[in-house]
C-alpha cells in the first residue's frame, strides 16, 4: 500500500502535468471554436466544432507553403548539423588534441551569444551575397547557430563510450572513418537522438533570424503565424489552428525518438 507521502507526490505530479497541458488543451479547443464563441465575454464550453480557422490558415495565409519551407530548412539544417557535430565531437572526445576541454567550452560559449547580436551582421552579409529570403541562407544560419550546442552535447555522450571497443577496432585495421561509421554511430544512437531532437525543436521554433532574413519565398511557420495579427484585430482561432499544426511535427519527432531520448538522458548525454 502506498504511503501518504507517495500519494501526495502522485497528486503533485498529476497537478504539474495538468498545469503544463492546460495551455495546449486551450489552444486546441480555441482552434475548433466558432469566432463568436472565441470573442464571447464568458468562456464557452458547449459549441459545435468548426474547421473554418484551419481553412483560413491554408487559404488566406498560405500555411502550406510556410510548412513546406520550414520542413525543407529545418530538416536540412538538422541533418547537416548532426553530421558535422558527429565528426567534431568525436575528434574532441577521442583524439589527442591539446586544449580539447578549453576548445569545447569555447565552442559552447558561442551558443551563449544572443541571436540579436549577430542577426544584423548576417543580414548585411547575405544582402551582399544575394542570399536574402533563400532556403540556403536560412540553412546556413541554423547550422552555424545550432552546431556549438550539438558538438558539446555529443562530446559529453561520446566520452562515456568505452575506449576498449575502439582500440579493438583499430587492432583489426579499421580507420577513423570506419570506426565512426561501424562502431561509434550505432553506439551513439541515444545521444544522437537527443541532440537531433533539441536541434530540430530549436530550429523549428526559431523566430528572430527568420524575421530578419526571410520576406516571402522562404518564410517559415513562426513568421507566417505572426502575420495573423492584424492592425486592429487578432485572429485567435486562426492562430490557434496554426499553432496546433506547428506542434504536430514536433510531437511526431519526439514520439518516434522517445525511447532513444530517454535512454540517452539516462546514460548521461546531458551533463
Amino acid at each position: 500500500m502506498r504511503s501518504p507521502l507517495r500519494r501526495a507526490f502522485d497528486v503533485a505530479a498529476v497537478f504539474i502535468v495538468a498545469l503544463y497541458l492546460a495551455p495546449i488543451y486551450w489552444v486546441v479547443l480555441t482552434s475548433i471554436k466558432p469566432t463568436i464563441a472565441i470573442n464571447s465575454a464568458k468562456p464557452v464550453w458547449s459549441f459545435e466544432p468548426t474547421w473554418e480557422h484551419y481553412r483560413e490558415a491554408f487559404v488566406r495565409f498560405e500555411f502550406d507553403r510556410a510548412l513546406l519551407n520550414s520542413a525543407i530548412i529545418v530538416l536540412s539544417a538538422t541533418f547537416i548539423t548532426m553530421v558535422l557535430a558527429l565528426f567534431s565531437s568525436y575528434a574532441l572526445a577521442r583524439m589527442k588534441i591539446k586544449g580539447a576541454d578549453f576548445m569545447s567550452l569555447t565552442i559552447l560559449s558561442l551558443r551563449f551569444m544572443p541571436g540579436v547580436v549577430i542577426a544584423m551582421p548576417f543580414f548585411l552579409m547575405f544582402q551582399r551575397l544575394d542570399m536574402i529570403d533563400t532556403h540556403v541562407g536560412m540553412i546556413i544560419i541554423y547550422v552555424g547557430f545550432g552546431l556549438p550546442f550539438a558538438v558539446w552535447l555529443l562530446r559529453g555522450f561520446m566520452m562515456d563510450i568505452p575506449r576498449d571497443v575502439e582500440e579493438a577496432a583499430r587492432l583489426d585495421g579499421l580507420g577513423w572513418i570506419s570506426i565512426i561509421w561501424r562502431i561509434i554511430l550505432p553506439m551513439s544512437g541515444p545521444g544522437i537522438a537527443v541532440t537531433a531532437i533539441f536541434t530540430f525543436v530549436f530550429d523549428w521554433n526559431e523566430f528572430l533570424f527568420a524575421l530578419y532574413i526571410t520576406q516571402a519565398t522562404a518564410v517559415t511557420l513562426p513568421i507566417q503565424i505572426s502575420k495573423m495579427i492584424d492592425l486592429y484585430n487578432v485572429l485567435w482561432g486562426t492562430i490557434s489552428g496554426a499553432v496546433v499544426m506547428q506542434l504536430v511535427p514536433m510531437v511526431i519527432v519526439v514520439f518516434l525518438l522517445q525511447r532513444h531520448m530517454i535512454r540517452g538522458l539516462a546514460l548521461g548525454a546531458v551533463k
